[in-house]
């Protein structure tokens, strides 16, 4: 009889036995890393989610604690197809009755008509000037068309603010200047210097573009009649604030009210304005801001406790599967966090009224859910009549956004608790990748060793096998023999 294994030489399966004896000495240790590695990264993906959501809440609370917002400034005008205007912050609140007489507007001139725009003009030099500033611009036979001139006035480089450009009318084409800039400051007006000579005919020659409004009659000593015509005259604004009138050049108007931008859009009727109608223009407190402001905060805040609920959430299933609780369920850090926002939400400002002490004097309260209330109408009065005690609630010493930002100090920042949790859970993660490379190693080097003892106990039954096939062998051929004696 011989032993019977499976294989070469012995029969023994030996990748089989190598590989369960493998898997059961990597087992124990996979199976602990796994679990490990899962829950880790469960912990650190959660604390993510917490430092976002903590960072989030602090944004909200860092902007109600800026002085710049409770001391913007909203204005409200009465007829804004008249008048527009802003208010920076040093704006006093106050209300102004204003009177629009005139706007501000811009020269615009044309010149003596010429045949088309492809009608040599002349050479020489044109002086253009706005108000009493000018620039000068050379006109010679290679630029001395009327859309050459144009050109040459539009392209210059010391150009001070004046457009030109054609217009095509019964008497023919005219070179049109118009001022960038309004007010009787920036009217144009053009000189020549004609190279035909000083006793020019304004019928001829670049004198023809001459225009001066201080002497539109005649032209040189030719006496001809100036033929250009003014298609809009320069004015400037001109309002009327609570009875005083102010004059400027723009119809952007500041400095006369201190901390108020004025833009004049039009002027009032000739009888409204002589009927003493006015326009109400009034500077208040930005409480649509502010409001909006206090409503992002209770909005994050209220994010902020969802996100803190989803993370630490029990749910209770049937015996079969047991709880299910979040990844941060019963963590101190967490509890830690959540139990200082409220302590600081409930804290008062002695420094306001008795009857403006607290969040919940503005109309905000806490629901059984531990979620952020707001009573619109409370919010609404509390803006209208208290907006000075909004401010101290919020901004400035000891208020909710300093006591808040403080005491949440020590979990946020490269310091705080967050962050060194998470660099810890991050080790944590490199550390598992080094004690899986180590298991590799040692089930390598015991595999390696089984093999080498499994292959020689093959070859050792292989050999007994041989031994024993022998020795059968001889001894039937031995009874053989004693049987034929």
């Amino acid at each position: 009889m011989s032993i019977t294994f499976n294989g070469i030489g012995s029969g023994l399966d030996i990748d089989s036995i190598v590989g369960a004896i493998v898997n059961a000495e990597r087992a124990p240790t996979e199976n602990r890393l796994n679990r490990l590695e899962t829950s880790t990264t469960e912990e650190l993906s959660a604390i993510g989610q917490l430092n976002l959501a903590l960072n989030t809440f602090l944004a909200s609370v860092e902007g109600l604690g800026e002085e710049s917002l409770f001391q913007s400034r909203s204005v409200s005008i009465g007829d804004r197809d008249l008048l527009d205007a802003t208010a920076e912050d040093t704006a006093e609140a106050a209300s102004y009755q204003i009177q629009i007489e005139q706007v501000a507007t811009a020269e615009k001139i044309a010149t003596q008509a010429v045949t088309s725009g492809t009608t040599e003009v002349g050479t020489g030099t044109l002086n253009v000037y706005l108000g009493s500033n000018s620039f000068a611009v050379d006109i010679t036979s290679e630029n001395n068309t009327l859309s050459e001139i144009r050109d040459a006035i539009n392209d210059s480089e010391n150009n001070l603010g004046v457009r030109a450009s054609i217009i095509n009318d019964d008497d023919g084409a005219r070179l049109v200047l118009t001022s960038e800039s309004t007010g009787v400051e920036n009217t144009v007006s053009v000189t020549v210097d004609d190279d035909d000579g000083d006793d020019r005919d304004a019928s001829t020659g670049l004198s023809q573009l001459v225009y001066d409004p201080t002497d539109i009659e005649t032209v040189g000593d030719g006496g001809v009649t100036h033929t250009g015509l003014e298609l809009n005259s320069a004015q400037d604004a001109i309002v009327h604030i609570d009875g005083l009138t102010a004059t400027s050049a723009s119809n952007e108007i500041s400095g006369v009210i201190e901390g108020v931008t004025l833009n004049v859009l039009d002027a009032q009727n000739s009888d409204d304005f002589t009927n003493g109608d006015t326009i109400n223009l009034t500077v208040g407190n930005d409480t649509q801001s502010t409001k909006s402001a206090i409503e992002n905060f209770v909005e994050v805040y209220n994010g902020f406790i969802d996100v803190v609920d989803q993370l630490t959430v029990v749910v209770v299933n049937d015996g079969n599967t047991g709880n299910l609780t979040g990844a941060l369920t019963g963590d101190s850090t967490v509890r830690n966090i959540v139990s200082t926002i409220r302590n600081q939400l409930s804290i008062g400002v002695d420094s306001n009224p008795d009857d403006f002490q607290f969040l919940v004097n503005l109309g905000l309260s806490t629901d059984q859910e531990g979620r952020l209330t707001i009573d619109e109408s409370t919010l609404n009065n509390a803006l209208d009549n208290n907006y000075d005690s909004i401010t101290n609630l919020f901004s400035g010493d000891g208020a909710l956004s300093e006591r808040l930002t403080d005491a949440l100090s020590g979990y946020t920042g490269s310091a705080g608790v967050i962050e060194l949790r998470q660099q810890g859970l991050q080790t944590t993660l490199n550390g598992i990748d080094d004690q899986r490379e180590a298991l590799e190693r040692r089930i390598s080097l015991t595999e390696d060793r089984l093999y080498a003892q499994y292959r020689a106990a093959d070859a050792l039954v292989g050999q007994l096998n041989s031994t024993l096939n022998f020795l059968t062998n001889s001894l039937q051929a031995s009874r053989s023999s004693n049987d034929d004696n």
